[in-house]
């Protein structure tokens, strides 16, 4: 690889973010458009061709200002973009704007918002993941609407094709044995070739259909295992390649960026209660092979969620179980076992439950409005100023810090953000990683942008899948050498966090998240933050209408 590709990839991808999901596909974006703040909520369409919604908020509510979006691929680029659609605004709701923004091919994409605000020209990249989720099944109605109506042409060209052949040659009215016998016969052939033209279009519809199944966007599926070497006890998390094949470049893991300073951030979540939560950063060992330290998890099963993110904008989670049997369990958390310095793990009460035997290892989760500690006499609370959340509808998630006297905690950067978030439905159908800025991949943003920049299309010119790798190691192991603070401070870089206003709590420090929760449920929320050099964190429950 050239030198100049090694210090591209330095200072590129060092400030890139990456956000995983699993069951929660929609896009939360916070920023600033010019001086607005902005609120932008992008619901993808869950077959291809098909129309995403995207709702867009300003709290202040400037006059004079307009709104317009457009899907941008990376592949393609903005050469290869239709125009831009306006947004209305919505009657009744000052400030939201609202678009069905078509997007007609799959792949790493984005919208791209543009604002026009007394001249100036404002612009901002959502990454969005353009894939088909699902194959929608036909209403009952419109098919026996279809069926009657098909009926209704077949019989109609076979009636056609029967008077051609009998009928065609003769003068009106005059029939005789010969023409009776060619109608006979142009029956059966226009049955006949009508049922052949209806067979090729079976076996065509079901191959399309075929085709858009296998199609249709799944998560990546990794084995995890638990392996043993000298004391301590490490995760292998290993991709078959069988799990790649759809997606070509996009998908190569050898293609892999750091989000935060790390190529891979691996969540455990005990099923059922949910009360064993790991935040771990496991490294490559080779382009499907990654491992990382464990904590002395207790016995039981676990959902394993691994975020990554591609130079090409394309950000998944890979997804896999875990059994950890009772003699692997030694003792409890406390004892780190060669945790990395970014590594966090967590033992609280199951959902909805506050039963079990508290330890100093053990922190009692919260609901909204229920103060929690973070340990070492820190505590957080959820402020909430909603009577009930509700799915599909955007919210604010806001937690307050407090040290030990009860003044603000000040915060510091945690790889890269002021905080972290983790929100699981209580029947793991729904994860995804939350910062402050909302739930898309930053990393995706970051190269979308720089892609969009330099006019390129397709795939061409870009480095071998081993070189790109290495060079992409040589950055993560540059970063692991920094000192903490000069490190958090780098991946930090620009960004800026809006910090909302607490009619509670004026003087303490504040986090908070954007999200629309997918569905109704159960749902558990872990907060990290990070105190005086640690990683603090507490889980909170609550219910969604």
């Amino acid at each position: 690889m050239k030198q100049a590709w090694y210090w591209r990839l330095i200072w590129v991808f060092v400030l890139v973010a990456n956000s995983g999901h699993v069951g929660s596909p929609g896009v939360v974006y916070e920023g600033f458009l010019g001086n607005h703040r902005m609120l932008a909520h992008v619901e993808p369409p869950d077959v291809i061709p098909g129309i995403a919604v995207v709702t867009v908020i300003l709290p202040e509510n400037p006059a004079g200002v307009s709104l317009e979006a457009k899907p941008v691929y990376w592949s393609v680029g903005l050469d290869g973009t239709p125009t831009s659609d306006p947004l209305q605004a919505v009657k009744g709701e000052p400030g939201k704007y609202q678009l069905d923004l078509w997007f007609m091919g799959s792949g790493a994409s984005s919208v791209q918002l543009t604002m026009e605000d007394g001249g100036q020209h404002y612009e901002a990249t959502i990454p969005i993941l353009a894939m088909p989720t699902a194959q929608k099944d036909m209403p009952l109605g419109l098919g026996i609407v279809l069926s009657v109506l098909g009926l209704f042409l077949v019989v109609l060209m076979v009636t056609i094709v029967m008077a051609a052949v009998g009928e065609s040659l003769l003068p009106a009215g005059d029939v005789n044995p010969v023409s009776s016998k060619r109608r006979w016969v142009g029956l059966l052939v226009g049955t006949f070739t009508m049922l052949l033209i209806l067979w090729g279009g079976k076996v065509w519809w079901e191959s399309e259909a075929d085709k858009y199944q296998r199609n249709i966007y799944k998560p990546i599926q990794g084995e995890a295992q638990l392996v043993s070497e000298g004391e301590g006890m490490f995760l292998d998390l290993t991709v078959d390649l069988k799990e790649l094949q759809n997606g070509g470049v996009s998908r190569k893991m050898s293609y892999l960026i750091p989000d935060h300073g790390k190529l891979m951030h691996l969540f455990l979540i005990k099923k059922g209660g949910l009360d064993v939560f790991a935040h771990l950063h496991p490294e490559r060992l080779d382009s499907l092979h990654f491992r990382t330290p464990l904590p002395d998890l207790p016995p039981g099963e676990y959902h394993v969620f691994a975020d990554i993110t591609r130079f090409t904008g394309f950000a998944e989670t890979i997804v896999a179980d875990l059994y950890v049997p009772e003699e692997q369990r030694v003792r409890f958390a406390s004892q780190r076992n060669g945790l990395g310095r970014d590594d966090s793990f967590l033992i609280t009460n199951t959902i909805f439950s506050a039963s079990g035997t508290l330890d100093s290892d053990f922190m009692l989760c919260g609901t909204p409005g229920i103060r929690v500690g973070l340990g070492d006499g820190f505590e957080a609370i959820w402020e909430s100023y909603v009577e009930k959340y509700e799915s599909g509808r955007l919210h604010t998630l806001t937690f307050a810090l407090f040290d030990p006297d009860g003044n603000a905690a000040v915060l510091e950067p945690y790889l890269g953000m002021m905080g972290h978030a983790v929100v699981m439905k209580h029947d793991g159908s729904v994860y995804i990683h939350l910062h402050p800025t909302g739930n898309y991949s930053m990393g995706a943003q970051e190269m979308m942008v720089e892609r969009f920049k330099s006019r390129k299309q397709g795939f061409r010119g870009i480095p071998s899948g081993m070189t790109f790798m290495d060079s992409v190691d040589q950055v993560v192991a540059w970063l692991e050498g920094l000192p903490e603070l000069e490190r958090d401070s780098l991946l930090m870089g620009n960004m800026v966090h809006w910090s909302p206003e607490s009619p509670d709590h004026e003087d303490h420090q504040l986090v908070s998240f954007p999200y629309a929760f997918p569905e109704p449920g159960s749902y558990r929320i872990w907060v990290q933050v990070k105190i005086e050099g640690e990683v603090r964190q507490a889980a909170f429950d609550v219910e969604v209408s």
